[in-house]
């Protein structure tokens, strides 16, 4: 099986990188229209409308003479597309330089139109849309680059990374579909809203993500029970039917009661598709590549969450909420196009893994350690993802007059901590063997980074307590894992790691469900700014409360064996 970048190159890059152009080229148009209507003042329609014009011609020139010089380099110089497609980093170089190319032939046009204050806004999210733009490339390169890599590469070996690669691909579709709607959906909530007595619009904002963490809990033992029945390939499709239901009745929504519905559809195709492809890696990856195969699943998950809430925003600034969702739905079909044809028959087997039981969820809340780790670091981290990130920061920044690509742009800071803290701070934690210590540096890092709002309100204070709540879970999501193992030693001795790590992603859901719920009430009785600086000091006891539990009173016991961590899953 040959990869079919390192194959055939001078097709792959020049239609990656076009279309790299193509996406490109559109969202430094929809976000410079967004910008210059909002700079535009009493200037007249007819104005308005020849700028424009002239700005979205320089764009369509810009984009097709770099096509064509595109298409020509890979007719006339098929070496260097050949050398450039070596590898998928090197091929994502030149990709970089075409865009490069077009961001300094649209600047000038730009820059003769916007004011100072306008056009330094515009740069900073022209970066950020560059960066999107590459990473869907890569994305797209990491496919087509999948399989051996050189000569002493096996056949099976072959088979794993492309079925890995296929799979990655399928997620970071689904995943993207989601999260392109992470910037408005409380804003779109509340559009919905007609007055029910005893329920404000504020509250009405936090039920859609409330309603959707508590439905993936509920769904995601069914969704194991599937792939175990089913095989994952299967389960991947299935997973995406209700989301693509969900995605477009969500567009098509004209009360709440219709919103949670749809909502809850795509509840069920997450949890689906995120058990399905767990399950694929365990599946189709052999255990010395493991570890390496959920990195994949990990990276998918991130990389969406990046490129999501930015080109979310763009496009409900320029083309309207409704519209978005309907881009989820194409997207989620996409994934399950990608799922049915990249991704390789399941061999079902019968699992050796037992149900889980009530019991078995009493005994370990019966271990004080595990509890600690559950209640002051587990369940705050996702009570303040879904609770801070998802609610209150897309409600706060809209009030204070940014628009849904901005709160996007805002929201990336986040997963970009993530990306550039995490493989560091995981490294770190697995050399030293202090995981207790580095989850509760998350946790007192998130607490602070969000009190910042307290001293400085609106915009920056938020902001900052983004990046801080990124730079926390950074800190927290590996080593939290780590330590499941370590306090639960009799419990995986007795049921097994893979029942004790069932029950504690269970129970750790109940943060995600409890946060917007939570933020929505605060914030309603109290207002936004009182309920931001709340969850701030929220996170500051837990993460105190945990330092003082398994800093201050360390348990002397070894750490456990890499092996009784196998059960432990992203």
């Amino acid at each position: 099986m040959q990869p079919p970048l390192i194959a055939n190159p001078r097709t792959t890059l020049p239609v990656l990188t076009i279309f790299g152009l193509c996406l490109l080229s559109y969202l430094f148009y929809a976000k410079f229209y967004a910008t210059f209507i909002q700079h535009g003042g009493d200037a007249s329609e007819a104005l308005l409308h020849t700028a424009l014009q002239a700005v979205r011609d320089r764009v369509t020139m810009a984009a097709a003479a770099l096509s064509v010089g595109v298409g020509l380099a890979a007719l006339l110089a098929p070496s260097l597309l050949r050398a450039a497609g070596a590898t998928p980093l090197r091929a994502l170089l030149l990709v970089t330089g075409v865009l490069l190319a077009l961001g300094a032939a649209l600047l000038p046009p730009i820059a003769e139109t916007l004011n100072a204050e306008a056009l330094r806004g515009f740069m900073l999210d022209g970066t950020i849309l560059l960066v999107v733009a590459l990473l869907l490339v890569f994305e797209g390169l990491l496919l087509l680059g999948a399989g051996p890599r050189g000569k002493t590469a096996t056949a099976p070996d072959a088979a794993q990374d492309t079925s890995v690669a296929g799979m990655r691909f399928a997620l970071f579709l689904f995943m993207l579909a989601e999260e392109l709607s992470r910037s408005f959906l409380p804003l779109y909530a509340r559009a919905l809203y007609t007055p029910v007595p005893g329920l404000s619009d504020t509250l009405v904002m936090g039920l859609p993500i409330g309603l959707f963490m508590l439905l993936v809990a509920v769904f995601t033992p069914v969704a194991g029970v599937w792939a175990d029945r089913f095989g994952s390939r299967r389960t991947l499709l299935l997973g995406t039917l209700p989301a693509v239901a969900g995605f477009a009745g969500t567009a098509m929504a004209q009360s709440l009661p219709e919103l949670l519905l749809w909502r809850s559809a795509c509840a069920l195709g997450y949890a689906v598709m995120f058990i399905g492809a767990q399950g694929f890696i365990a599946r189709h990856t052999p255990a010395r590549h493991r570890a390496r195969g959920m990195a994949q699943f990990v990276a998918a998950v991130i990389v969406a969450g990046l490129c999501g809430a930015p080109i979310g925003g763009i496009l409900a600034d320029h083309l309207g909420e409704r519209a978005t969702f309907l881009v989820s739905a194409l997207l989620a079909l996409a994934a399950a196009v990608a799922a049915a044809t990249l991704l390789p028959a399941d061999r079902i087997e019968p699992s050796q893994a037992r149900p889980v039981r009530l019991r078995d969820a009493t005994g370990l809340l019966a271990n004080p350690r595990f509890l600690a780790l559950l209640l002051f670091s587990s369940v705050p981290t996702k009570l303040m993802l879904t609770g801070y990130l998802f609610y209150l920061v897309p409600v706060s920044l809209h009030a204070a007059g940014e628009t849904p690509a901005g709160i996007g742009r805002m929201m990336m800071t986040y997963g970009l901590t993530i990306v550039v803290l995490g493989p560091w701070v995981s490294r770190i934690a697995d050399r030293t063997g202090r995981h207790a210590l580095f989850a509760g540096l998350g946790g007192l890092v998130g607490g602070l980074g969000t009190l910042v709002i307290l001293q400085a309100p609106g915009v920056p204070g938020i902001l900052a307590g983004i990046a801080a709540l990124g730079g926390a879970h950074a800190f927290n999501n590996a080593t939290q894992l780590a330590l499941v193992p370590d306090v639960c030693r009799e419990e995986c001795a007795r049921i097994g790691s893979t029942s004790v790590f069932a029950v504690y992603r269970l129970l750790e859901r109940g943060g995600s469900v409890l946060g917007p719920l939570m933020a929505a009430a605060l914030a309603d009785r109290f207002g936004v700014q009182t309920a931001l600086g709340a969850l701030g000091g929220l996170g500051m006891l837990c993460g105190t409360a945990f330092c003082a539990v398994f800093l201050l009173a360390p348990n002397a016991a070894a750490p456990v064996p890499d092996a009784a961590r196998d059960g432990a899953a992203p």
